[in-house]
């Protein structure tokens, strides 16, 4: 019973200290209110919390630092690997409390952007097809 007052009690007091904007902004993205410990921010931007008086498995979430209002979307491949570990609970470590070491071999992480028209991936071939497509004029050609 102490856990749902303190939780209850818990909410209440992030909603009068956090602006509206943010409270709205959750719930559309996580479709209910949250409030938890900002544990830290990704270099986009993005902010992570997380909350162990919700079940394992749901105490630990992401608020996207450009949310899209029209068709509220968010990628997740928007995500960066260290906080992907984090996230799905493979290490207990931030990436703020343990940094990631740093590999000379490593590209700097970005968001797939494959189903966007400018950057979306149009498949080439240099080889010679097998079979051609038949041309009727060709064959008019050949008789004349």
């Amino acid at each position: 019973m102490t856990g749902n007052v303190g939780t209850f009690f818990g909410f209440m007091k992030k909603m009068w200290t956090t602006p509206l904007y943010y409270t709205v902004n959750k719930y559309v993205n996580c479709n209910e209110f949250r409030y938890g410990e900002l544990v830290g921010r990704d270099s986009f931007g993005n902010e992570y919390y997380e909350n162990n008086d919700y079940y394992l498995g749901r105490n630990r979430w992401i608020q996207y630092n450009r949310p899209n209002w029209v068709v509220l979307k968010s990628d997740p491949s928007e995500i960066p690997a260290e906080w992907h570990r984090w996230l799905h609970y493979m290490t207990d470590d931030t990436p703020v409390d343990a940094p990631p070491v740093e590999q000379k071999f490593l590209m700097e992480h970005r968001a797939n952007m494959t189903g966007t028209f400018a950057e979306r991936y149009v498949p080439s071939t240099t080889t010679k097809p097998k079979i051609e497509s038949w041309n009727p004029n060709a064959s008019a050609k050949i008789q004349e």
